[in-house]
């Protein structure tokens, strides 16, 4: 069934507004600079913390600054623009006032403390404020305001602050009385995932944030089946940085978030909201407007919806250096509304993973192997696996180190492998089951492993060795004997059948210089591979993902990069060699008649920094297409490509990016 969230192009402005902002907001201007953007949505700060109308829902606390235009007739605007409306909604925390007055709301450290910051006080996803209170409010919300959409800011179990201070898990008597009806145990005492406790809570909090979700969502469709719930009509999730925050910054944001809410979900419209601002201490100041950019143009090229997020409104937000970067990349998609309506993306590797919209590190150093290696890529979290009916379209499907993995899901990726698919696995893989028990084992028949002995943590400086007879699988790293692997390894029990490769040389020293060598090296492997069916599968018993990224040296690209191409088989589509700061992707529409292929320029990221991208030349692809096309056609200069149709790829030249090339692909039927 057709709703506006999915026949509209998404194009959102988040005006995160501070309680002042009411003070003298004028509709009229609120809408004309939308308008000026190209924004077919808007969200606006509604209730829950704060109401920015006058709420008559008692422990609602009401804006003293509502002074200025009225909320309603602020949407009124917005839909006389044709701009839908969604309401943003935080009920993660409420006024030092309401939690007097209902002390049993609020989240309690295991002391019996509470969490007051700057007057608001978190409150617990089991309380009365978000089991009873929230209900009332958007109820009201939902009757009285004209919205189009529903978004909850901070759902779940907050345990830090905004100047993230961790507190322990929530101690109120709620939380104490529901885990114990449901688990039979009292709370955890750590937050440690090899404590069993620990692993039931984790599914404790799944629990109570799903059900009060479902009965959020069944209360708003029977006001009204229009209104769009974040979580079931759409995703909303972010590419944002904060002041000190350790690692990298990860260039991959946009791509790998907008492509892991879509990829086995093509009908779910993911808002991936490009962040204007350093993070929760510097709101009001920019990032890099080329960092704004490549963000948005990864979602363009991974088909996710236009977001933008910034503090305050438009008029009298403080810095504006990323506007223009912003403006550009909207009225491009405001320009080409036709050619990417129903398009999704289609890679030729699926990547598993979890760790929510930033991902572990392990994921996002494979991420950057399989980018950078210019092979297609889509990402999924694992139980969207089992709601599809087929991956065999999949060449390779990686597992990067997922450690909870259910049973229906292992008997679907083991019918992959029987059918002739290729399987990556990394890491502590399936060390848990759906209901937190933990295995002996893999969780999947296809690896060949009859056990899982033990890992060490204290690996550093061991390493493997390239054998002579083993060179020809990676030619990459043809100048080196010798590949480093981290702190980690895990010994399992294999199968004779088993095919192992690469010897450890266990840790030695590494000073003084004078000590620093190894004399001899073990039979255990740094990969092994095992034919099941008609596919094979390919366990890593190390973090070569989390490796990557963390460090990002050669060493361990090139054994990805080789392990991916000339082990497993997997084909990118370089027709030549090109710089791997170029992202390749590939999308159809939902008949197959129409193709595109996009190239996002990430040359501009230098450290932590980003630049404007260097203009690449002499890219030549070669890219597999279910058809033979008819014509290729950029998006940003309406010129044609010559083009070549062999063996089911189209070869082709892009002679000059700059930001972004957009190929649109006509297919003969």
């Amino acid at each position: 069934m057709s709703y506006w969230w999915n026949e509209r192009p998404w194009r959102l402005i988040q005006t995160n507004m501070r309680e002042i902002d009411m003070i003298d907001i004028d509709a009229d201007t609120y809408v004309d600079q939308l308008k000026e953007f190209g924004a077919t949505v808007v969200m606006i700060n509604t209730g829950g913390i704060l109401a920015s109308f006058p709420s008559e829902v008692e422990d609602h606390t009401i804006s003293r600054c509502l002074t200025g235009d009225s909320l309603k007739k602020i949407m009124d605007r917005c839909h006389e623009a044709d701009i839908k409306v969604i309401a943003r909604m935080d009920f993660s925390k409420a006024r030092r006032s309401v939690y007097e007055k209902h002390p049993d709301w609020a989240y309690r450290t295991k002391k019996g403390n509470i969490i007051d910051y700057n007057g608001d006080v978190h409150m617990c996803p089991c309380g009365g404020f978000q089991q009873k209170k929230a209900f009332e409010i958007m109820k009201e919300a939902a009757e009285k305001l004209p919205i189009d959409g529903v978004f909850i800011n901070m759902g779940g179990f907050q345990q830090k602050d905004y100047s993230y201070n961790h507190y322990d898990i929530c101690h109120c008597d709620n939380c104490k009385r529901i885990f114990r009806e449901q688990y039979g145990l009292e709370l955890p005492d750590k937050e440690e995932m090899s404590d069993p406790v620990y692993r039931k809570y984790i599914l404790f909090q799944k629990g109570i944030i799903s059900s009060t979700h479902v009965r959020m969502k069944d209360m708003l469709k029977k006001i009204n089946d229009e209104i769009a719930v974040e979580g079931e009509d759409f995703s909303r999730v972010e590419s944002n940085t904060e002041y000190r925050r350790e690692g990298p910054q990860w260039m991959y944001n946009s791509s790998s978030v907008a492509r892991c809410e879509t990829s086995l979900r093509p009908w779910n419209v993911c808002s991936n909201a490009a962040v204007d601002f350093i993070g929760f201490y510097y709101r009001h100041v920019a990032v890099s407007s080329y960092m704004q950019s490549l963000r948005m143009w990864q979602d363009v090229a991974n088909y996710g919806g236009l977001d933008y997020y910034l503090i305050g409104r438009l008029d009298n937000h403080k810095d504006r250096s990323g506007f223009k970067s912003v403006k550009k990349v909207f009225h491009y998609m405001k320009e080409h509304e036709k050619e990417y309506k129903n398009m999704k993306i289609r890679g030729d590797v699926l990547l598993v993973r979890s760790g929510g919209y930033g991902g572990t590190s392990e994921a996002c150093g494979w991420i950057r192997a399989l980018t950078e290696s210019h092979i297609l890529l889509e990402e999924a979290a694992p139980e969207y696996i089992t709601s599809i009916e087929d991956i065999s379209r999949f060449k390779a499907v990686v597992f990067a180190e997922v450690s909870t993995i259910c049973g229906s899901l292992a008997a679907i990726i083991d019918e992959y492998v029987k059918i002739g698919g290729h399987l990556i696995v990394t890491g502590h893989t399936g060390i848990y089951d759906e209901d937190s028990r933990e295995r002996d084992g893999m969780p999947f028949e296809s690896m060949g492993i009859l056990s899982r002995d033990y890992s060490r943590n204290d690996m550093r400086s061991a390493m493997f060795q390239i054998c002579t007879d083993e060179k020809d699988l990676f030619p990459s790293l043809a100048e080196t004997e010798v590949l480093c692997f981290g702190d980690e390894y895990i010994y399992m029990q294999y199968k004779d059948e088993v095919q192992r490769y690469l010897k450890l040389i266990p840790p030695h020293p590494y000073g003084p210089p004078e000590r620093c060598y190894f004399t001899h090296s073990t039979d255990l492997p740094g990969f092994a591979v095992h034919s099941y069916g008609l596919g094979q599968a390919v366990y890593i018993p190390w973090l070569p993902g989390k490796l990557y990224y963390q460090e990002g040296y050669d060493n361990t690209f090139f054994f990805m990069k080789d392990l991916l191409i000339n082990v497993v088989g997997i084909q990118n589509v370089e027709a030549e060699e090109f710089t791997p700061m170029v992202e390749v992707t590939r999308g159809y529409d939902l008949s197959h008649t129409h193709a595109m292929i996009h190239l996002v320029n990430g040359t501009g990221h230098f450290g932590r920094s980003f630049f404007e991208p260097v203009t690449v030349g002499g890219i030549r692809l070669r890219v597999p297409l279910d058809n033979e096309p008819e014509n290729l056609v950029s998006l940003l200069t309406g010129a044609k490509f010559p083009f070549q149709w062999k063996d089911g790829c189209v070869y082709f030249e892009v002679q000059e990016l700059r930001e972004i090339e957009a190929v649109d692909v006509s297919l003969k039927r």
